[in-house]
C-alpha cells in the first residue's frame, strides 16, 4: 500500500473536501430555511447540473488513483492542481458563508429576493460555479488527459451556460437591481469579451 500517496490524498484532498461539506452543512442546513425554500419560484431544476458532479466525482477518482495507485513523484502541474483545487474549496466555503439559507443548487426565485454583495460576491459573480470549476480543474492536473480533459471541458462549459443563464434570469426578475449589481462586479467570461449588459 502507498501509504505517503493515501496521506497526500488525505491531506490535499479527502480533508480539504470535507471540510467543505461540514460547511456546506453549517451554513445551509439551517431549519428556519425550510419554509424559505418552499416559497421559492423554481425556474431552473438540477438537471444539467448533474454533469458537474459527473466530472467532480471522475477527476476526484482518477487524482485518488493518482497519489494512490502510483509511486511516480508529481511533476510542477501537479502541485499546482493540488493549490487550485485547495482554492477552489476556499472560494466556496467562503461563498457558502455568505450565501448561509438563501443558497439553493436550482435556480430559484424568492418572494423576497436578496442580492448577497458580501465576500467574495462584492467582486465576483457565481463564486460557487467558479469554485467548483477550479476543484474540477485541480484534479484534472493530477489524473490523465483522457479523464481530466473532457472533465474540463464539461466544468467549463457548464459554468459558462449556468452564468449566463442566472443572470439572464435575476435580471428579469430583479430588473434594475441586479442591473447594478452586474455592472460593477466580474464574471471571468468578462475577462475575455467585453462586458455587456445582460438582455431578458
Amino acid at each position: 500500500m502507498n501509504t505517503p500517496g493515501l496521506l497526500l490524498f488525505t491531506v490535499f484532498v479527502l480533508a480539504p473536501y470535507g471540510l467543505e461539506q461540514l460547511a456546506y452543512i453549517r451554513f445551509t442546513s439551517n431549519p428556519k430555511a425550510v419554509e424559505h425554500r418552499r416559497t421559492a419560484k423554481v425556474i431552473h431544476g438540477y438537471g444539467l447540473a448533474y454533469l458537474w458532479d459527473v466530472a467532480h466525482f471522475s477527476v476526484l477518482v482518477g487524482a485518488g488513483f493518482r497519489f494512490i495507485g502510483t509511486e511516480t513523484p508529481f511533476r510542477w502541474w501537479g502541485w499546482a492542481g493540488c493549490l487550485l483545487f485547495l482554492s477552489g474549496v476556499a472560494l466556496r466555503i467562503w461563498a457558502l458563508r455568505e450565501l448561509g439559507v438563501s443558497y439553493e443548487a436550482r435556480l430559484v426565485i424568492y418572494p423576497e429576493h436578496r442580492i448577497v454583495t458580501s465576500g467574495p460576491y462584492r467582486l465576483l459573480r457565481h463564486p460557487l460555479h467558479w469554485g467548483t470549476t477550479a476543484q474540477i480543474l485541480g484534479l484534472a492536473l493530477i489524473t490523465p488527459v483522457w479523464l481530466g480533459l473532457p472533465a474540463t471541458l464539461t466544468a467549463i462549459l457548464l459554468t459558462l451556460y449556468f452564468n449566463r443563464l442566472e443572470e439572464q434570469i435575476l435580471l428579469e426578475y430583479l430588473g434594475p437591481k441586479y442591473e447594478e449589481y452586474y455592472a460593477r462586479t466580474w464574471d471571468m467570461i468578462d475577462l475575455i469579451y467585453r462586458k455587456r449588459s445582460p438582455q431578458p
